[in-house]
């Protein structure tokens, strides 16, 4: 695409100038901060009544990892911020938070008795919905492979398809219900069963926003390491576990274990909770689907995301217990209490542009860094857009130092046509370098670009990227060329 003419607006009075141009990606430069490596943390927060809570801030919460006090580094709520108000005006946050749920419905972990009793409730709730929008349906069968009854990759405006699912399930589960194979041995069945639940991880790592598996089952498969010396419980010793617990904190995928079982046995519920806080989910004993998917997108819709940055030597190749704590009182949070310290090796520079590619690629925007744009036609120059663009500086890692706040921001804009992506993206990195006001003042009205964009009859879409370099935490904003002046 043609370059695109960029001006940095200035904060308050007579600023100095707040960027900088800075290397290009993977130039290897030490101009901009090391990256960090954060611990991230999804946390709902209820009253003694069990309603939201949704005025905390970042001071109210208290983290400590394996009993060490962590400093919170980023805090966001989930709530959804004011839509624009005019035309021409856009933002990635204007929205109720997107939530997407696959629901997976164990056949290899249940008992025949209960996997009928599952069954014939999920015909008779699951049409009850008032819609499907968001929401995915697999078997696991008894060969330990997924089976879809509504699979990913379906129509976006395929919402009823919950209110016809009873033939199409009864049909699967006809096909489905016998004995597990004989010769599946107990490894075999927590391999596959660990392995179905990463590969809805994967898939669910393409939406935007939270992400839950509800997973039906009344047994949590485990095998213990023969070679890990161990005195903890089963997600400690057990084999798979630590390669589920990383694949699903990378697609910041949560799972939501759901029980039948009106009188679950003791060891079966430890189980089950178990599961839920590796996650950060929510584990549910004798409820109805129905139910459980309203509770998971309100909290979806009000809870709170935050970070921390642990030292480099946590990363240690074992299981960390984390507690987080509200110190408003009658609070009751439910966050994830352990994740796995896994080392991830890959260079800085791979990390960035894998981060960058995987925006620029998908079907949806990004919601870590939050975005807003206003597009006016360029004065005098009718191919050309004014983007006014800001960014809200507390989804930014901006390190202090010497009373200064700074960070690397790597800005990429990018033309859509009816068949996808048109020339090459623009990509720029700047520094910011910001005083203490300045840093208050965006907080408040967010950091300030403004772009002059090139455009031409084949452009129907453009695409803004923003990627703060010292997490590889990503924004994007996509709008049409139409309804803008042109």
């Amino acid at each position: 695409m043609a370059s695109a003419k960029m001006t940095i607006c200035s904060l308050g009075m007579a600023a100095p100038l707040l960027f900088g141009q800075a290397p290009a990606p993977g130039a290897g430069s030490s101009a901009g901060p090391a990256p960090a490596v954060l611990v991230n943390l999804s946390v709902a927060a209820v009253d003694s009544s069990g309603q939201p809570v949704t005025d905390l801030n970042a001071a109210d919460f208290k983290v400590t990892d394996q009993g060490n006090p962590q400093d919170v580094v980023l805090f966001h709520r989930n709530q959804a911020e004011a839509a624009p108000a005019k035309p021409g005006e856009y933002s990635n946050r204007s929205a109720a938070a997107p939530h997407s749920t696959v629901i997976l419905f164990d056949l290899l972990n249940e008992s025949k008795t209960d996997t009928l009793e599952v069954w014939h409730n999920l015909d008779r709730l699951l049409p009850q919905l008032e819609s499907g929008d968001s929401l995915y349906f697999y078997l696991l069968n008894m060969e330990g492979g997924l089976s879809a009854i509504h699979p990913f990759g379906k129509p976006e405006d395929d919402h009823t398809w919950n209110q016809q699912v009873v033939k199409a399930l009864d049909k699967a589960m006809k096909g489905a219900v016998h004995a597990r194979p004989m010769g599946m041995n107990d490894e075999e069945c927590a391999k596959k069963t660990y392995v179905a639940l990463e590969t809805l991880g994967n898939q669910l790592a393409a939406f935007p926003g939270g992400r839950d598996i509800v997973w039906i089952t009344n047994g949590i498969p485990n095998v213990w390491n023969p070679k890990l010396p161990c005195n903890g419980d089963w997600v400690e010793c057990a084999l798979y576990v630590p390669h589920l617990a990383v694949t699903l904190d990378r697609a910041k995928a949560v799972v939501d274990p759901l029980s039948f079982t009106s009188n679950p046995d003791p060891g079966m519920a430890r189980d089950i909770e178990y599961m839920a806080t590796l996650t950060g989910g929510k584990a549910f004993f004798h409820q109805e689907i129905t139910g459980v998917l309203k509770q998971l997108a309100k909290s979806a819709a009000t809870g709170y995301s935050i970070a921390y940055e642990p030292s480099p030597e946590n990363w240690d190749n074992k299981f960390h217990k984390v507690k987080v704590t509200c110190e408003r009182a009658g609070v009751k949070l439910q966050v994830k209490q352990r994740y796995y310290a896994y080392p991830d090796t890959r260079p800085a520079a791979g990390k960035q542009q894998a981060a960058l590619a995987a925006a620029y690629h998908s079907a949806v925007d990004a919601t870590e860094v939050g975005l807003r744009a206003t597009v006016t036609p360029t004065a005098g120059n009718p191919k050309s857009l004014h983007l006014e663009i800001r960014i809200q500086p507390l989804d930014l890692l901006l390190r202090e130092q010497l009373g200064r706040f700074g960070d690397v921001l790597t800005f990429v804009s990018a033309d859509l046509g009816a068949a996808g992506p048109i020339g090459d993206p623009s990509i720029s990195n700047f520094t910011l370098d910001l005083t203490r006001e300045q840093r208050d003042t965006a907080i408040k009205e967010g950091l300030p670009i403004a772009v002059d964009h090139p455009i031409n009859d084949a452009i129907q879409k453009i695409r803004l990227i923003v990627q703060d370099q010292a997490t590889n935490a990503v924004g994007s904003l996509t709008f049409p060329v139409n309804g803008t002046g042109h």
